[in-house]
C-alpha cells in the first residue's frame, strides 16, 4: 500500500516563508556605505526625519579604522543641504581629514531647532540622540570622537545638547549661539565658541528675554569652564588684534573651553580674512585635540 502524502496547505507555506524571511533579517537592505554625500531619512517618534550623511573619499565599508563623527546643525529657516554646502566647508574638510559628517534638518516652518532648555526632551533632542546611536551602529565611528557644531539656531541647540547629552558628545562648537538656563551637564565637555561682537541678530553682550535666562557669549562659555573646573582665562589677540581668544584649560578629563570674539563680526559663519578666522578649520583642530578620554587614559 502506498503511503499517503499530504501537501502542505498554502497558508502553512506562507507562514513558513514569513518566519524564514524575518529570521534571516531579510527586511530592508542596509543603507549604502559609499563615499560621498547621501540623503537619508529615519523614524524618530512619530516623525520622519531627514539628514545628509557625508562619508569621506577613500572610505572602505570593511575598514577597521574608526573615524570621528561631526554633526553640523543649520541655522533658522535653513536645512541640512545648506549646512553641507561650500559656504561652511565641512564636506570638503571631511574628505581631506577623513571623518564622517552628518547634516540633520530641524522641524518647523521656518525650520528651527528646539532645545531641551528646561531639561525636558524635545523632538529635536530625541532625534539627534537617536541619530548618533544609529550612525554608531551602521558605521565604524569612534564613540569617543563624536562632536557637534552649529550656526545660530544650531549653535543654541549645540549648547542645549551638551547640557542634556554630555555622554554622547565629547566637544561642541557653537557659532552665533548662546546658552539658556544653568542646568549642568553630567560629564565634563570641551567647548569652542565663536561670536561676532557686532552680531545684531544674536547680540554678543546683551542678555535675551528668555523665560529660562539667556546668557551672554562670555557667560555661556564661562558656565562650561566652571563646570569643567578649568583654569583661566588667558587672552590672546590675533589678526590685527581684531580677534580675541579667551582660553580656559586643564579641566576635568583634559577639557578646554575657548571663546573667539570677533570685532565687527556679524551673524555669519566666520571665514578666513585679515579681521576674522576660518571657524571650520579651527573647530576641527579643536575637535581632534579633545576626544572623550578612554578609561585607560583617565
Amino acid at each position: 500500500m502506498n503511503p499517503v502524502t499530504t501537501r502542505p496547505k498554502p497558508t502553512f507555506l506562507l507562514a513558513t516563508l514569513l518566519v524564514q524571511f524575518f529570521a534571516f533579517g531579510l527586511t530592508e537592505p542596509s543603507p549604502a556605505q559609499n563615499p560621498g554625500t547621501q540623503h537619508r531619512t529615519m523614524q524618530s517618534g512619530q516623525q520622519k526625519r531627514e539628514y545628509l550623511l557625508h562619508i569621506p573619499q577613500g572610505y572602505q565599508k570593511d575598514q577597521k579604522e574608526l573615524l570621528a563623527l561631526v554633526i553640523m546643525l543649520h541655522g533658522r529657516s535653513s536645512n541640512g543641504q545648506r549646512a553641507a554646502s561650500r559656504y561652511y566647508g565641512w564636506t570638503e574638510l571631511a574628505d581631506k581629514e577623513r571623518f564622517i559628517a552628518a547634516f540633520p534638518t530641524a522641524l518647523g516652518s521656518p525650520t528651527s531647532w528646539k532645545g531641551a532648555w528646561p531639561g525636558q526632551p524635545t523632538q529635536d533632542s530625541q532625534f539627534l540622540s537617536e541619530l548618533i546611536d544609529l550612525l554608531l551602529q551602521q558605521l565604524p565611528i569612534d564613540k569617543n570622537q563624536v562632536f557637534m557644531t552649529g550656526h545660530s539656531s544650531g549653535g543654541f541647540m549645540s549648547f542645549s545638547f551638551a547640557v542634556t547629552h554630555s555622554n554622547q558628545v565629547a566637544a561642541i562648537a557653537p557659532v552665533a549661539g548662546l546658552l539658556i538656563g544653568t542646568q549642568r551637564p553630567v560629564l565634563p565637555i570641551s567647548v569652542i565658541s565663536f561670536h561676532g561682537m557686532a552680531d545684531d541678530i544674536v547680540p554678543y553682550a546683551q542678555k535675551g528675554s528668555s523665560r529660562n535666562g539667556m546668557l551672554t557669549a562670555q557667560e555661556s562659555v564661562r558656565f562650561f569652564a566652571r563646570h569643567n573646573s578649568c583654569n583661566g582665562p588667558v587672552r590672546s589677540d590675533i589678526n590685527l588684534d581684531k580677534v580675541h581668544i579667551d582660553t580656559w584649560s586643564n579641566g576635568k578629563d583634559s577639557t578646554q573651553v575657548q571663546l573667539y570674539s570677533i570685532e565687527n563680526g556679524n551673524h555669519g559663519w566666520p571665514r578666513e580674512s585679515y579681521h576674522s578666522v576660518s571657524a571650520t578649520q579651527i573647530i576641527w583642530q579643536f575637535f581632534k585635540a579633545h576626544p572623550r578620554p578612554t578609561p585607560d587614559q583617565d
